[in-house]
């Protein structure tokens, strides 16, 4: 018994001695630099913000397809869509150059919705290195086919 309580004694000792030791000052300061390098890569990245219609909005003829985006070749792709996935319209804008890196887009379209009471509206990129679509944007919209328009691109 008196064993353990002089080596439970002597652990004590030397764990109190080992953390009440104080270290100089200059042993709290970092050899190593904790700043992060600054890179100035060229932007890669797609980016679309698309403005109008919003989700569930219902859309009379014409109506403006609109936001900002950040795409390497300047045109912005639209595609009005049924519920079924079916394409009814296609078109294509220019952006128009800003100093922000988004640059507004909007396009109007005509069309004459009978066929349809919903769909999607989408917005997208191409990649002109892959040729693939980027930065898709899509809602959900309803169409009034009640107003008839004629058809003008």
């Amino acid at each position: 018994m008196m064993i353990k309580f002089f080596t439970l004694a002597l652990v004590s000792f030397a764990l109190v001695g080992c953390t009440s030791q104080k270290l100089p000052d200059d042993a709290y300061q970092s050899n190593f630099d904790d700043t992060l390098p600054v890179v100035n890569e060229p932007q890669q990245d797609y980016d679309i913000r698309l403005t109008s219609p919003q989700e569930n909005q219902v859309l009379k003829s014409p109506f403006l397809v609109a936001g900002e985006a950040r795409i390497a070749d300047d045109v912005v792709y639209v595609r009005v869509k049924k519920a079924n996935g079916e394409t009814l319209i296609s078109e294509q804008t220019r952006i128009k150059d800003s100093d922000d890196g988004f640059d507004p887009f909007g396009v109007l379209i005509s069309f004459q919705f009978q066929s349809t009471d919903d769909g999607y509206v989408e917005v997208y990129g191409i990649d002109p290195e892959t040729s693939k679509e980027v930065s898709l944007q899509s809602v959900h919209v309803k169409f009034d086919t009640a107003g008839q328009s004629s058809v003008s691109q």
